[in-house]
């Protein structure tokens, strides 16, 4: 997985301790991603993936920023590792907001050594942050 740097979110202290965020999907390709130029520096591929949970279809958009895609079509099985955000944009004089999975990996569910390999990562990071205790902030 790619250790991209991040902007902290506002009011957040950068050292205060472990703290978790892992996402992991599996499911199905809804339709083809699709790609946009944010600026010349930075590419976000979207796409969503169908899920079943507790016999329910539940879809799951998923962004990928600056990640080179697999080759998937639409239907095909897919991983994606990441952790979760919420997006605020504007559309015309509204303000919406979208929750998603932002991609550290995307893997199709066919290379099986390969999604193995990430669930071990994940089993890794989910085993460190259980056993971590989040630091208090001051003040709090």
């Amino acid at each position: 997985m790619s250790e991209r740097p991040t902007r902290i979110a506002r009011g957040a202290k950068e050292d205060i301790g472990p703290s978790t965020n892992i996402a992991l999907v599996r499911g199905h390709l809804v339709a083809q991603p699709t790609v946009r130029v944010i600026d010349r520096h930075q590419r976000a591929t979207t796409f969503d993936l169908a899920t079943l949970v507790q016999g329910r279809r539940v879809v799951v958009p998923v962004v990928a920023l600056n990640l080179d895609l697999p080759v998937i079509r639409t239907g095909d099985e897919v991983v994606a590792v990441g952790h979760v955000r919420r997006r605020f944009f504007r559309t015309g004089a509204r303000t919406q907001s979208v929750t998603e999975v932002c991609a550290d990996a995307i893997v199709p569910a066919s290379r099986t050594a390969t999604v193995e390999n990430l669930f071990a990562v994940i089993t890794k990071r989910v085993r460190e942050a259980r056993t971590a205790k989040l630091a208090k902030r001051v003040g709090d």
